[in-house]
């Protein structure tokens, strides 16, 4: 009997199927495959699974409580959703890269430790890439480019710091930071988190490649790379000062250039940054309410959220518009917009 199967590794593995599949075979299995991750996601109870030794260094790919079981739920959930409303799609690249993301971060989640999390924060930032160039068009490929290199980035200081924490600690485990305040583990992997998060100075990544990525690659884009970095600092980082302010002025930058913007793609990637912004002051709070606040917000925002974008990538699939002043009248192009989903 399996003592438990990790979902993320579930919608990795099962997403180089979907090539050999085709027509109506292979839409019931894009619905079935992120169905499954969503009940293995249900069926985990909290407990440590999934420990292997890896050059003398312990790995936990599943690592669970009541943290990461709810972005587990949400992170699953969001995949299904989005796979349905991506049905129409005839690109098998964009299937394989939108599960493989997904799966990344479930990994991300149910990672105990700094090795098995860089894994999966690496192979999130490669299939988030393959979803903007995936695009195909000059720009996209450029954002993907750039998207990568400053994720790869955020990799090596995510590396760094997790081989200095060895060094220091002789453990790898991925826990409270706190006890490490003010080391170059600490500040490295900080870092890396932000800018997953999106932080300012480090969050110009997120309005330069959502609006490029495909109508349906965005979808998944809003959801897991920015929350999955909530989900770290709410684990790693609790309590830590610095987290307000730059909550703070996320909220705030955010929000001023989402009211200045015109693209409907970008408005929404701003908007993303602003709401991230509460959710990472909320960690820096530190307080049990502020932190199960920040959760709660990031459950919500994932669903909402996608919500938006998939009204915007309906538009943009009918129309071909981007701007908000252009679309004027667009009740009469799109009389009905559940057809268009």
């Amino acid at each position: 009997m399996i003592e438990w199967l990790h979902p993320g590794l579930l919608l990795i593995l099962g997403a180089w199927a979907v090539p050999l599949l085709k027509g109506r075979v292979q839409r019931a299995y894009l619905v079935v495959l992120p169905s499954a991750s969503l009940i293995a996601c249900l069926a985990l109870r909290p407990g440590v699974y999934g420990v292997m030794r890896f050059l003398g260094a312990e790995m936990v790919f599943g690592r669970v409580d009541k943290l990461s079981l709810i972005f587990c739920y949400v992170f699953a959930l969001m995949a299904l959703i989005a796979m349905v409303y991506a049905l129409h799609v005839k690109d098998n690249a964009q299937h394989v890269a939108a599960l493989t993301y997904a799966g990344g971060a479930l990994g991300v989640t149910l990672a105990g430790d700094f090795l098995a999390l860089f894994v999966f924060w690496e192979l999130m930032a490669i299939s988030a890439a393959l979803l903007v160039w995936l695009k195909r068009e000059p720009q996209a490929v450029a954002a993907g480019f750039r998207y990568l290199l400053v994720h790869f980035f955020g990799g090596l200081c995510l590396l760094g710091g997790a081989a200095l924490q060895y060094k220091n600690s002789g453990s790898l485990a991925f826990e409270n930071m706190g006890p490490y305040a003010g080391s170059a583990a600490f500040v490295l992997i900080l870092i890396a988190f932000l800018l997953n998060a999106a932080a300012p100075p480090l969050g110009a990544w997120l309005p330069d490649a959502y609006p490029q990525a495909t109508p349906t690659g965005a979808i998944f884009l809003t959801a897991f790379t920015t929350k999955s970095a909530v989900y770290a600092l709410i684990r790693g980082y609790p309590g830590t000062q610095l987290l307000i302010w730059l909550g703070a002025a996320m909220a705030i930058y955010g929000v001023v250039y989402a009211v200045l913007e015109n693209d409907a793609r970008r408005l929404l990637a701003y908007h993303i940054i602003s709401q991230v912004g509460y959710m990472v002051c909320g960690v820096g709070l530190g307080t049990e309410l502020a932190l199960n606040g920040a959760a709660a917000h990031a459950f919500a925002h994932i669903l909402y959220k996608a919500l938006l974008f998939m009204g915007a990538g309906a538009v943009l699939e009918m129309t071909g518009l981007k701007k908000l002043s252009d679309m004027g009248g667009i009740y009469k192009t799109m009389p009905r917009p559940w057809l268009y989903t």
